[in-house]
């Protein structure tokens, strides 16, 4: 899995690349093309991750008994490391997004109004969540205000609703998670969520609402904002107002110049067939022809093998059994894509993994030219 993922985040820095080149050179263009630009890109990163069909593969199979050397290597470690490492900071990120979500049912169940629209003294900015019944929350110093001003919010928090910025926000929330360890993924998920915002001014703007009275509204809004508001819910939900992006946001507002229609059909049909002109190279990259023995294809060989060490831990409890690895022989001989397929204890995992990817091979061959070969191999932990 870890494996996978790592060889995703490597495509997907081309397609987020892509994605930041393609909206500074669209930025006298509208808000939400940038933002379908951005969410196709985290899109696609999600997709990098589907599996690929592994084909049927030759087998080997190797002992490594308790004979050999007790310590496990750095590298066997390391490899342990990584997973555990990965899978804790991502649940981190996901529980912090989903007590966020459990935080904003909490304030809509204790907030007064009806229908979708309810007032919270919980909160500090105008905000929205929700897919499938979507909720406005606006804070109870709104209703000190006109009902034009009030209004004024109201038609922001909706236009969010109408381009359902909430679930694509809540998406990027976990390909961020996954993807933690990428900075670009970040910046993706950050971008998306600013031209959100921006799109959704535009919008607003777009019903009537003169610009230097929307933007008064935002400032209103920006004071009465301070370091005591709830993260967990500014996190999970779609907040009118954050104060890093507010002056870019009043700038934007007060350009009369900008671009405030919604992107056009053919642009988005544009930015579907860019984002599959890239998946689509990266995708064949990733299902490389991979050959299994026999029809022309011969078996690789192993010219220098390294054993698998037991573990103090493993060889203590007295743990025998198999570890199945599959993996590709590469026409240069080396091992790589390596994955557990069937599990028997963390650290021979681990050891496993690392014994074998130091092997060397002769290559298997088709018509006689190197290719790459699907291999099977069993490591038997034996004690003695």
């Amino acid at each position: 899995m870890t494996n996978l993922i790592l060889t995703a985040a490597l495509k997907g820095t081309i397609v987020l690349g892509a994605a930041w080149i393609a909206t500074a050179l669209l930025r006298r263009r509208s808000a939400d093309l940038r933002h379908r630009v951005w969410l196709a890109a985290i899109i696609a990163m999600a997709l990098l991750l589907l599996p690929v069909s592994v084909p049927q593969t030759m087998r080997m199979t190797i002992d490594a008994s308790a004979a050999a050397p007790a310590t496990a290597s750095a590298a066997a470690r390391s490899i342990q490391a990584l997973p555990v490492v990965w899978s804790i900071i991502a649940a981190l990120l996901l529980l912090r997004w989903g007590l966020g979500v459990l935080r904003l049912h909490r304030i809509t169940r204790r907030a007064h109004g009806t229908g979708s629209i309810r007032v919270s003294e919980s909160i500090q900015t105008p905000m929205t969540w929700g897919a499938i019944r979507p909720v406005i929350l606006l804070p109870a110093y709104v209703e000190d205000w006109a009902d034009e001003q009030r209004d004024v919010v109201i038609r922001h928090e909706r236009a969010h609703i109408d381009r359902r910025d909430w679930l694509w926000q809540g998406f990027a929330q976990v390909i961020t998670a996954v993807f933690w360890f990428h900075p670009l993924v970040w910046l993706a998920a950050a971008q998306m969520r600013q031209e959100a915002e921006h799109a959704a001014d535009d919008a607003t703007l777009a019903t009537g609402v003169q610009a230097p009275d929307y933007a008064d509204r935002l400032m209103a809004v920006a004071r009465r904002l301070s370091s005591n508001s709830p993260a967990a819910a500014a996190v999970a939900g779609v907040a009118m107002v954050r104060q890093p992006a507010l002056t870019s946001r009043i700038a934007a507002i007060l350009d009369t110049a900008r671009t405030r229609t919604g992107a056009s059909a053919r642009a988005r049909i544009g930015v579907v067939l860019a984002a599959a002109a890239l998946l689509v190279p990266l995708s064949a990259f990733q299902n490389r022809d991979v050959y299994h023995v026999g029809g022309g294809v011969t078996a690789p060989a192993v010219t220098y093998r390294a054993t698998p060490e037991y573990t103090p831990e493993a060889k203590a409890a007295k743990v025998q059994g198999t570890v199945t690895l599959t993996l590709v022989v590469n026409a240069q001989g080396r091992a790589e894509d390596i994955k557990v397929t069937q599990s028997l204890d963390p650290g021979l995992d681990a050891n496993a993994v690392a014994a074998v990817s130091q092997w060397l091979f002769k290559p298997g061959t088709k018509d006689g030219q190197p290719v790459d070969v699907a291999v099977t191999i069993e490591v038997n932990f034996k004690l003695l």
